[in-house]
């Protein structure tokens, strides 16, 4: 019979699973917003290894390190941006959770903080790189499309697709952080549910996606995209979309090439300084093939058995079931 409770030592597996190897199951559960389910993820993560990790103040700072360097290493093509999140995520889980009381209270208030920061940045560095003046254009298009349609708002469509965006991202962290509490039942009671889940040496392997290959993409995205604005709205000036263009591919460029590698290079140095379990972390490491396997297999299951919110909820709950065959975690204050 599975312990109700889950060890922690799943909890740091299944966070660094999730921050490095999980593109191929999140294209196999042909999510639209990638970034709420690897954020849901971490959230949950956290805040559970807040609970059981009680004992240990310092429980989510030493898992930090050890997902941060398991990122490092499996996952090199990750962008800058996405090491800010899990550094913020895991801070703020370790100022919130420093005891369990108002855990309910608790993990509502950290859900929405940690998917409103995802959020934000998202639109603070679409702003950074397309400019103020891309998005004026996408709104004067928008209007000039309107009007053949008989359509005379005045109102800016790209505030409003921002402010869908971001209650989008609020009302997923108000779930997941309802949800969160009732978890370690619910994974209790998925076990008891489960196929048994075995390895294969055919097994599918971690899928990783390149920076490069889609930020070549979002450039064509990019020149379809103002090339429409020049069709609908011939008053904007072919010079204006060309620099409009131009800053795209300078600030993408400066960010890969020169803000990420600083970046990269001082979030080493800020791991080499956190406190760091070495053998769990090469554990954890050396688990990742095996747990990716199984992962998939976790996913045929959930396809072939859930649908909807359903499904999602059960492969979150089958990777934790998952998990919990590991031994307890050895890490100590």
């Amino acid at each position: 019979m599975p312990n109700p409770s889950i060890n922690t030592r799943s909890l740091i597996l299944l966070w660094a699973f999730a921050e490095s190897g999980i593109g191929g199951i999140l294209h196999g559960l042909k999510l639209p917003f990638t970034g709420i389910f690897v954020g849901g993820i971490a959230v949950i993560c956290i805040a559970l290894l807040g609970y059981y990790g009680e004992n240990n103040k310092n429980s989510i700072l030493k898992a930090l390190a050890i997902v941060l360097m398991v990122k490092l290493t499996v996952s090199p093509h990750s962008p800058w941006q996405a090491y800010v999140a899990v550094i913020f995520q895991g801070y703020l889980g370790h100022l919130i959770f420093r005891n369990y009381q108002h855990f309910s209270v608790k993990t509502i208030v950290f859900s929405v903080m940690c998917l409103l920061e995802s959020a934000i940045q998202k639109i603070l560095i679409s702003l950074l790189i397309y400019g103020i003046d891309f998005f004026h254009a996408i709104d004067t298009s928008a209007k000039s499309i309107g009007k053949t349609f008989g359509y005379s708002g005045d109102g800016s469509v790209v505030v409003l697709i921002f402010f869908i965006y971001v209650l989008l991202y609020l009302m997923v962290g108000i779930i997941i952080g309802l949800w969160i509490p009732s978890i370690p039942k619910q994974v209790y009671e998925l076990a008891q549910n489960m196929p048994e889940i075995n390895l294969s040496k055919d097994g599918e392997k971690i899928f990783y996606k390149k920076q490069g290959k889609s930020v070549f993409i979002g450039f064509i995205v990019l020149a379809l995209v103002l090339l429409a604005i020049h069709i609908f709205v011939p008053s904007m000036k072919l010079t204006e979309l060309l620099f409009i263009f131009l800053r795209a591919i300078i600030v993408s460029l400066g960010l890969i090439f020169i803000a990420g590698p600083i970046f990269l290079h001082l979030i080493r140095r800020f791991s080499k300084g956190l406190t760091i379990e070495k053998k769990l972390l090469n554990e954890i490491l050396d688990e990742i093939p095996s747990f990716t396997d199984k992962a998939y297999r976790v996913l045929n299951w959930v396809n072939g058995e859930y649908r909807g919110w359903t499904k999602i909820k059960n492969m979150v709950l089958g990777l934790l079931v998952i998990g919990q065959t590991e031994k307890e975690p050895m890490m100590h204050e």
